[in-house]
């Protein structure tokens, strides 16, 4: 009955384990990445153009009621309300495109190094170079 060699490593027993490790990691860093550009991109569109997403009931619930809850405010009372609400719209803008920057630079190094770790990995070890100079095709 043949046992396996004492000398045999953990790595070379179970190579779908790390190999497994590596991929799900790398998988993450794409999750991270994906988020990350898709988060900067609508901050990014926020922060362009903050008045596409600006309806009247997004500022209408800061302005003057009268006792039956219709709105007495001036023009100039919508005006400035509708003007707080451009500008929040633009400060969050700014703060998703800060926080998928920082998703983007997290999940970029993750995926790239695990991925490579993985290719490494699932190549095994290297077989000896043949004498004479190897692969040239010159």
């Amino acid at each position: 009955m043949a046992s396996r060699s004492s000398g045999e490593s953990a790595g070379a027993r179970r190579p779908w384990v790390v190999l497994l490790y590596f991929y799900l990691a790398a998988l993450i860093g794409l999750g991270f990445l994906i988020a990350g550009t898709t988060t900067t991109l609508f901050g990014v569109k926020d922060l362009a153009f903050p008045q596409l997403g600006i309806s009247s009931y997004s500022y209408d619930s800061a302005l003057r009621r009268d006792g039956q809850g219709n709105v007495i405010s001036t023009d100039s009372e919508r005006a400035a309300a509708r003007q707080s609400a451009i500008e929040d719209r633009r400060r969050d803008g700014l703060d998703s495109v800060v926080n998928g920057l920082i998703l983007a630079a997290v999940g970029t190094p993750t995926l790239v190094w695990h991925l490579r770790r993985a290719r490494r990995v699932g190549v095994g070890p290297a077989a000896p170079a043949a004498p004479g100079g190897g692969d040239r095709s010159d």
